[in-house]
């Protein structure tokens, strides 16, 4: 039984799979380099994993294993404790100093 999505996905539509995977990984990387904010800095590692998360996703589905679907569950799961945690971070940092740019942070470590 012939499922247009699955062909899509197998066939010629992986290339664009791919290339939305390498756009939004590129998008976070280049997020955490050139934003000096905590805040974006910890979105363009979340859309950094959210990049990889599809990634696993293609791959499992193209070689029709499910290992990299259960990773990528777990990988969700990191990134939400990672966020928790990030977003507690920021907001005591900025009861402190009152500001979440990266350079305040530089400045005080000494």
């Amino acid at each position: 039984m012939n499922n247009p999505f699955t062909d899509f996905i197998i066939g010629s539509g992986g290339i664009y799979t791919i290339a939305v995977v390498l756009l939004l990984f590129t998008l976070g990387g280049m997020t955490v380099l050139f934003r000096r904010t905590l805040l974006h800095m910890l979105m363009g590692v979340e859309l950094m994993l959210n990049a990889v998360n599809l990634s696993f996703i293609y791959f499992s589905r193209l070689h029709q294993n499910h290992d990299g679907q259960i990773l990528s569950l777990m990988i969700f799961v990191v990134a939400a404790c990672e966020v928790a945690v990030g977003i507690a971070i920021i907001v005591h940092l900025f009861k402190r100093t009152g500001t979440i740019s990266v350079e305040t942070y530089t400045a005080e470590r000494g």
